[in-house]
C-alpha cells in the first residue's frame, strides 16, 4: 500500500517584521519615554504593549485615536508629526532577502502575514521595495486579526483559496509558527536567511 504524499507546496506565505524588514521597537521607546517624561518600563507596558497597541494591529481603532490614546495615557501632548516619526523610525531591510523573494515568486506566488498597523504599513510601502514581490498582502490591521489567532491564517487562506496543507508559512515567532501549524500549515521557523535556505530546500522548495 502506497504511502499517502502530501500535496505539493503551491504557495510560499511570509512575515514581514524581523524577517523581511528588522526593527526596534526600543528605539522608539526611548524616544517616547523623553518626550513624554516617564520611563522606558511605563512606554513599554502602558503602550506599546496595550490594550490600544492591539486594537490598532486589528483595525478596530483609527491612526488618530492611536495617538490620541497615547498622550491621554500619558498626559503630556506631544505634536502628530513628531509621534508619527518615533513610531515609524525603528525599520531596517533585512539583507539579501529582496534577493531571496525575486528568485521564489518565479516558481511560486508569494504572500505576506502581518501583525503591523496602518502607520508602520505605510510607513514601509513608502520606504522599502521588498513588499513588490507579493501578489497579495495581509497586513493584520485590514485582515481584523492578528496571530497568533487561527483566524487570520484561516481568512488568507480562503482568500487566496488554498487549503493549509497546500502552503509554507514563515515566521521568527515560536507562538506564531505553533498556531500556523495547528491550522495546517507547513511552518519555517526564521532564524537567518541562511537556515532558512537550508530549511526552504528540505521541503523541496524550488528556486533557492
Amino acid at each position: 500500500m502506497k504511502k499517502t504524499e502530501k500535496p505539493d507546496i503551491k504557495a510560499v506565505i511570509f512575515d514581514l517584521g524581523n524577517v523581511l524588514v528588522n526593527y526596534d521597537a526600543q528605539k522608539a521607546a526611548r524616544r517616547f519615554s523623553k518626550a513624554f517624561g516617564i520611563s522606558q518600563f511605563a512606554v513599554w507596558k502602558h503602550f506599546i504593549l496595550s490594550p490600544y497597541e492591539q486594537a490598532y494591529t486589528r483595525g478596530e481603532i483609527s491612526t488618530r485615536d492611536f495617538f490620541h490614546a497615547a498622550c491621554r495615557q500619558f498626559r503630556k501632548p506631544l505634536s502628530f508629526k513628531l509621534f508619527k516619526y518615533y513610531w515609524n523610525d525603528i525599520f531596517w531591510e533585512n539583507p539579501g532577502m529582496d534577493r531571496l523573494l525575486a528568485r521564489i515568486k518565479k516558481h511560486y506566488p508569494l504572500y505576506l502575514i502581518s501583525n503591523t498597523n496602518a502607520m508602520h504599513y505605510t510607513h514601509i510601502k513608502k520606504e522599502f521595495k521588498i513588499l513588490r514581490h507579493f501578489r497579495r498582502k495581509f497586513p493584520s490591521h485590514e485582515v481584523g486579526a492578528r496571530k497568533p489567532d487561527p483566524k487570520i491564517y484561516r481568512r488568507v487562506l480562503r482568500k487566496i483559496g488554498l487549503r493549509p496543507e497546500e502552503a509554507i508559512f514563515i515566521d521568527d515567532m515560536k507562538s506564531f509558527i505553533r498556531s500556523a501549524k495547528r491550522v495546517g500549515l507547513h511552518t519555517i521557523r526564521f532564524k537567518n536567511r541562511e537556515q532558512l535556505i537550508k530549511d526552504l530546500r528540505k521541503h523541496g522548495i524550488r528556486g533557492v
